[in-house]
């Protein structure tokens, strides 16, 4: 008896949430991720409420949960302006005044499907990153950049989130754009 074939099964369907930020001095952000954040030709300058995850849910399934959390809560003043190091690798540009209600929202979206998805071993600090470097000296010119270059308060509200889908190619897409609470 001939032996089948096992076609290996299509990836999981990837899904993160994230907002757009639209202050003034967004393009200086993109400027210093553009010479220091090897994502930034990828992906513009964002906050992620959930961090990329692979799953068998439908967009849909996920899509219906975002939006059941999301409408339920208001907008969200913002203000980042403090620069930080991360993990002796990251650069964050670390949100102040709004940091608690993005946190809340963060923990609401991974409630019910989302749960098994929350890494629980690294804590959810709100922040945009700015740049990646492994070698310690790299980020150390790149964190004295920004000090001086970001030395300012970026301002905004969060409105909305974006819905994004990862591809295996590192492709993302747009998938939805959801309205937090204006009612």
């Amino acid at each position: 008896m001939p032996s089948r074939l096992a076609r290996p099964r299509p990836p999981l369907p990837r899904f993160a949430v994230a907002w757009f930020p639209a202050f003034k001095g967004v393009d200086r952000v993109e400027a210093f991720r553009a010479r220091h954040d090897p994502m930034a030709g990828v992906v513009a300058a964002h906050l992620s409420f959930v961090f990329p995850f692979s799953t068998a849910h439908s967009r849909l399934q996920v899509e219906t949960h975002v939006r059941q959390v999301v409408s339920r809560w208001p907008p969200i003043p913002v203000t980042f302006r403090q620069v930080r190091m991360h993990a002796n690798e990251f650069l964050f540009l670390a949100a102040s005044r709004g940091a608690a209600s993005i946190a809340g929202l963060h923990d609401r979206l991974y409630t019910r499907s989302l749960q098994p998805h929350l890494r629980r071993d690294l804590p959810f600090e709100p922040h945009i990153t700015l740049a990646r470097y492994a070698e310690f000296a790299r980020l150390e010119a790149a964190f004295a950049e920004a000090e001086e270059d970001l030395a300012d308060e970026f301002s905004d509200v969060i409105r909305e989130v974006t819905l994004l889908g990862l591809e295996g190619n590192g492709k993302i897409e747009s998938l939805a754009t959801i309205a937090l609470n204006t009612a």
